[in-house]
């Protein structure tokens, strides 16, 4: 208690987490006040990235007992997982489908019109688990029936006195529309605008959605890889890298899908004819193959494995970091992880080819600074 400020603000810098830092908040008024400070808090961001208080999986579609998204906390020291119920949200968790995550916020559609339903906007949501509070989010004013809203995003804000980029004061949410080459951007106070991308692309129609890696959304539409920024909402384009000799890139045989290594280097992976190729971007910006597996080759010690199995198509039901989780278009499907360093195939479950939405703990925590009297 006796050092100065200069020395305080230092030590209270290396407290070594975001939970502990509101505990250290709590011990005196003077460290509250030096804790509360904007400079301080945006040091402090910059050093440590919010934690992950857990994941969403949503319980499969729109089923009549579906519970809606089921909250599993990413370790025994997150706050009790009770917090992160979305009961609080109309007509309770059951009624919302999850469409996106952004640090502590997520994007939920209304599970009767979720986004890619035809003919009507479906009922959006932006809301904060754990402070339960959410926001709706209206059509746009000159919204066209016939259009179909295909996928929602969340967008971060403009960045704040504390360095930090998403809240429920501070969101934006881009909206895709498959019937015509503009996405609606909707800002939080404000209202919708119009993303003009047809100097990319003439059409959403089609688009193949390949997923998330490095920072943005990943599509492709013909020979065209797009890429919209989940910082700026700005989309990009650029050739899709030739990545298998012959291949129709209009073809329906292959399934396309992108990841972020462990190394942090952004990886496609292309699974066709009982193979999954790897590629990965090089620090100029090219691609190269890194890694092939055969899956039949890959899975034959699995239970129920089949050689009839990989007679047809495979696809992949969901990447992480790290790992792929497949199966193929038969009636007794074979669900199989492949390790992405190794190339191993194990045994997975149905429940691991659900939708995975990471929820961080808000930033920053809202503190006062205390006066002293």
């Amino acid at each position: 208690m006796d050092v100065n400020d200069d020395i305080l603000g230092p030590v209270l810098e290396r407290v070594d987490s975001h939970v502990s830092l509101i505990l250290a908040a709590a011990v005196c008024r003077r460290w509250r006040r030096a804790i509360a400070d904007a400079a301080f808090l945006r040091r402090f961001r910059s050093l440590r990235a919010p934690p992950v208080a857990g994941y969403y999986h949503d319980d499969g579609g729109r089923r009549r007992s579906r519970v809606g998204p089921v909250f599993y906390p990413s370790s025994p020291s997150v706050p009790d997982a009770r917090h992160f119920s979305l009961d609080f949200l109309p007509g309770g968790a059951s009624s919302w489908i999850v469409r996106d995550s952004r640090g502590s916020l997520l994007v939920l559609c209304h599970a009767s019109r979720p986004a890619g339903f035809p003919y009507k906007f479906p009922e959006i949501v932006v809301c904060e688990p754990l402070t339960q509070r959410y926001k709706r989010i209206p059509p746009p004013t000159d919204f066209n029936d016939d259009s179909c809203c295909w996928k929602s995003f969340l967008i971060d804000g403009e960045v704040d006195e504390v360095g930090g980029h998403i809240s429920m004061s501070n969101f934006r949410v881009l909206c895709i529309f498959e019937t015509h080459a503009d996405a609606d951007m909707y800002t939080v106070g404000s209202s919708w605008s119009k993303k003009n991308i047809r100097h990319i692309v003439p059409s959403f129609v089609n688009w193949c959605f390949m997923g998330y890696g490095g920072g943005c959304w990943y599509f492709v539409k013909g020979t065209t890889l797009i890429a919209l920024d989940g910082n700026t909402g700005d989309f990009s384009s650029s050739e899709f890298p030739p990545l298998l000799d012959d291949w129709d890139p209009h073809a329906w045989d292959i399934d396309l899908s992108v990841t972020d290594g462990r190394d942090g280097k952004l990886r496609i992976l292309a699974v066709f004819n009982g193979t999954m190729k790897m590629f990965v971007r090089l620090e100029g910006g090219e691609w190269a193959l890194e890694k092939v597996v055969l899956l039949s080759e890959a899975t034959c010690g699995l239970p129920g494995y089949k050689p009839s199995f990989f007679s047809e198509s495979q696809y992949v039901l969901r990447v992480g970091e790290g790992y792929a989780i497949l199966s193929q278009y038969i009636k007794e499907p074979l669900i199989f992880s492949i390790n992405l360093e190794t190339m191993e195939a194990a045994p997975a479950t149905e429940s691991m080819t659900q939708m995975v939405y990471v929820c961080k703990l808000p930033w920053p925590p809202t503190l006062h600074a205390c006066l002293d009297r």
